[in-house]
């Protein structure tokens, strides 16, 4: 309702919503997802390795503990890391796990915009 902007973005945004309902309908843009579980074990430096089958190292993700000071009634600092809340490396062959995911969407954008640049 912006006099200034108002209309420009309401034809931007009934264009969109029209291109949108048009990919939904042709199905021209396709999300895509992945999921896995892994066998986990934090190591000394903040980090959660991944093993495979044969409990070899296949990844590592990298922690960060927190940076920022919270005020303690007991005056102790705690900064946490991810990797603090995993089964660590041991000799007992204790392990934990863990599950990723990674989606995206824009899979058909390239023939897409290819279309769009000939065709609008």
């Amino acid at each position: 309702n912006d006099p200034n902007v108002g209309q420009t973005a309401k034809e931007t945004f009934d264009e969109a919503q029209k291109m949108l309902s048009e990919w939904i309908k042709n199905s021209t843009i396709e999300a895509r997802g992945g999921v896995g579980f892994f066998k986990c074990n934090s190591n000394n430096e903040d980090d959660i390795e991944l093993y495979d089958d044969d409990n070899n190292v296949i990844g590592k993700l990298h922690g960060l503990r927190q940076q920022q000071e919270f005020p303690q009634d007991d005056g102790e600092q705690t900064f946490h890391c991810l990797s603090d809340f995993i089964a660590p490396k041991n000799d007992f062959g204790v392990y934990d796990y863990i599950g990723l995911f990674a989606v995206s969407a824009g899979f058909g954008i390239e023939a897409l915009v290819k279309d769009y640049k000939i065709n609008k």
